[in-house]
């Protein structure tokens, strides 16, 4: 779908959307659980409906309400089941030892750019422990059942193999220890998978090698959780309002595991008018100047800080950025296409994306590639461009945040929708 975006100003209030990353995991734990789990929230997009799908194919019961997904366990899991994870990597690097956890003999299949995600690291543990799988790449066969053992995984590639082995290793009979090899990457994620595993009453033991999980553990529900707003999308209107406007977005917890929520250190680093009372995160236009910043631990708020970057005065270089390549799009090399489009000026050299502060706003028309994040990064683009743009693929917001146009035109976005 085509939308065009006119220069606007963002002002007003925006509720946060529930948590993507609590939602995935809290789904897991309350479909492994003694009893019925409501998740309360603004619990949205196609990647946690992937998970939910999944679990349902499993054996759970997941019934969508106004106020949250209201989440049966799995009981005895099916004998035979096909796992659609449509595009989503961390639904297929949760669920895939999840099934093999409950020896479920299940079909796994995706589509869009999830074929290419890495997966090998996490295929070989879980083979290396009882699991069956037929292929490297989706579709992916599974089959035998996992025992407890020495789960060995490359920790520089995606904490998501971390995270699935941690919610599915705790229901095995024998002990397992997940052994990392080299640094762990994007750590925060890890930490929002311990807090729900500590509201489900599971312990998952820090080592130096990496965790020790003891085996024969029961998930405990509490019969309601409630998801906390998500930072990674509300990352999008704080640096809206910081470009060109005064947003305020409500929902969100300052005491937060989610790593995301570093999105107001950054922008106050690059002198951005951020204030936070009782929960309210407001941001407020701001002239912005170059920051060096390592986003290892946050690559997902690469696109819109490149947006703001190149807004400031100066150059901005974002270190830690490798695994860009690896997410829904090349975003490595999207965000470069996205800024020269717009008149700007960004390269990577070195390990680390530098972006050149000014830009000569030529009208463009951009790409989504497919990618949520980076379809949300062109509207905020939009909004001091002073020429328009034209979106292509405005629809892969859906994939995260499927309101956010809804939201963004609502604080005073332009955006219109293109007929051929």
């Amino acid at each position: 779908m085509l939308k065009a975006l006119y220069p606007s100003e963002l002002k007003g209030e925006v509720e946060a959307i529930a948590s993507k990353s609590f939602v995935h995991r809290a789904l897991i734990a309350a479909a492994l659980s003694d009893i019925p789990t409501l998740i309360k929230g603004r619990i949205v997009g196609d990647d946690a409906a992937a998970t939910a799908s999944c679990l349902k194919a499993l054996g759970s019961g997941i019934e969508i309400l106004p106020e949250g997904y209201k989440v049966t366990p799995v009981g005895k899991a099916r004998g035979k089941a096909t796992l659609d994870c449509s595009e989503s990597g961390s639904t297929l690097r949760f669920i895939l030892p999840l099934a093999c956890a409950l020896g479920a003999e299940c079909e796994i299949i995706g589509r869009g750019r999830l074929a290419q995600r890495p997966l090998a690291g996490l295929i070989k543990a879980l083979s290396d422990n009882g699991a069956e799988i037929e292929g490297d790449t989706l579709p992916l066969k599974t089959g035998g059942k996992l025992r407890g053992g020495d789960y060995i995984v490359p920790a520089n590639i995606s904490s998501q193999y971390i995270t699935g082995l941690l919610l599915a290793l705790p229901i095995l009979d024998g002990d397992s220890r997940i052994i990392l090899k080299g640094e762990a990457v994007s750590a925060p994620y890890i930490d929002i998978t311990l807090g729900v595993l500590e509201l489900f009453g599971i312990e998952a033991k820090r080592e130096a090698y990496g965790f020790y999980i003891k085996g024969g553990q029961k998930y405990i529900s509490s019969g309601q959780t409630e998801a906390e707003g998500d930072w990674s999308n509300a990352a999008f209107f704080i640096a809206g309002g910081a470009l060109g406007g005064d947003v305020t977005v409500k929902g969100l917890s300052l005491s937060s595991r989610q790593g995301d929520k570093a999105v107001i250190d950054i922008l106050k680093r690059m002198g951005a008018d951020i204030t936070i009372d009782r929960g309210l995160v407001r941001a407020k236009k701001s002239a912005l100047k170059g920051v060096t910043e390592n986003l290892d631990k946050v690559p997902d708020l690469a696109p819109v800080l490149s947006i703001a970057a190149m807004r400031a005065e100066g150059a901005t270089v974002f270190e830690g950025v490798r695994r860009l390549k690896d997410k829904e799009s090349d975003r490595l090399s999207a965000i470069i296409e996205v800024i020269t489009e717009l008149g700007g000026k960004a390269e990577y050299k070195e390990g680390s994306l530098i972006i050149y502060g000014g830009c000569e706003c030529k009208e463009a028309v951009l790409s989504s590639y497919n990618d949520h994040r980076m379809a949300m990064s062109a509207a905020i683009a939009a909004i001091n461009h002073n020429k328009r743009i034209i979106l292509d693929g405005s629809e892969s917001v859906s994939k995260s945040y499927p309101d956010f146009f809804t939201d963004y035109k609502k604080l005073g976005g332009k955006a219109d929708d293109i007929h051929s």
